[in-house]
């Protein structure tokens, strides 16, 4: 019985020094989370920036000549995966690999060639795993989101579909909507499309004539790595707060769980005792009794 009560207070104070862990890691997730929405708000308006001058110059030139936004009819196809550097992230990951699987089962039924980019140490690991070569690794490109960062992938991107005859690049990444909910989704962004036409045009904008210099064709090619770099620095901030809003949910649960467990454990511990201490008495009364009795 006592050996029992010590492991069992053994038990107890393993779990609550588990709780302080879990608990330390949902404050951080917590704060990590509000810096990276704060960025992802910051970041918001310089994109839509850069569509209202795209979609101004659409107006004025024929998008179909510049080379990012031919479409290809032949080549590769190719997936670029945001998953985590790290875990403890609940099934942040394990939804993002599980949709890659089937874009790659789908792309073997349609007998296309998908080549997979990776960027976190999560994804990497578990497409080597399954036997697939990565076209490219972005090591820790996860923890440290940066404006370079997201240009040298876009520069990367841009030679990979106007060099080697790549037919589509997309990105497979967990949007961020809200702190409780994030979904899975699979953006194309090369070829680049007039996505820009979908955004709510500024009534002042209709009535406003513009002089382009030295021409509109020359502005529109500039601003096309402008609009690529920060769509992918956009997706990279989404897929990064997703991460720390799951990881936060993830420590709460754990922290609520470890709280049930050391409430049962200390029950336990409590109803043993108990039982102890009546034991105890039972003796010393039968003792008593027993000498009372001669």
């Amino acid at each position: 019985m006592a050996g029992n009560l010590i492991e069992l207070r053994r038990r107890i104070k393993s779990v609550n020094n588990t709780q302080k862990i879990t608990r330390a890691m949902k404050t951080v997730s917590a704060a990590k989370l509000r810096k990276t929405v704060v960025e992802l708000n910051r970041a918001r308006p310089y994109l839509r920036r850069v569509e209202g001058l795209l979609r101004r110059l659409t107006r004025d030139v024929d998008p179909s000549r510049f080379p990012l936004m031919e479409e290809h009819e032949k080549g590769d196809d190719v997936l670029v995966v945001l998953s985590s550097d790290k875990g403890l992230c609940g099934s942040f990951n394990s939804h993002i690999l599980r949709e890659m699987e089937v874009l790659l089962a789908r792309a073997g039924e349609e007998k296309r060639t998908l080549r997979v980019v990776t960027m976190g140490n999560r994804g990497s690991i578990y497409v080597k795993r399954l036997g697939i070569d990565i076209a490219k690794n972005f090591p820790g490109i996860m923890s440290r989101t940066s404006h370079e960062d997201a240009r040298e992938v876009m520069e990367y991107l841009r030679d990979l579909f106007l060099n080697e005859g790549v037919r589509d690049i997309s990105f497979l990444y967990t949007g961020f909507r809200s702190t409780s909910r994030q979904e899975v989704v699979c953006k194309s962004l090369f070829p680049v499309r007039c996505q820009w036409n979908e955004v709510e045009t500024d009534p002042e904008e209709k009535e406003q004539e513009f002089i382009y210099e030295p021409s509109a064709e020359a502005i529109f090619e500039a601003t096309l790595p402008f609009f690529l770099e920060s769509r992918i620095y956009h997706l990279l901030i989404e897929s990064q707060a997703s991460e720390h809003a799951a990881r936060m949910l993830a420590m709460d649960l754990a922290t609520r769980n470890a709280s049930d467990m050391i409430h049962a454990l200390t029950l336990t511990m409590n109803k043993m005792r108990q039982a102890s201490i009546t034991n105890e008495l039972l003796e010393i009364i039968t003792a008593t009794e027993a000498l009372q009795s001669k």
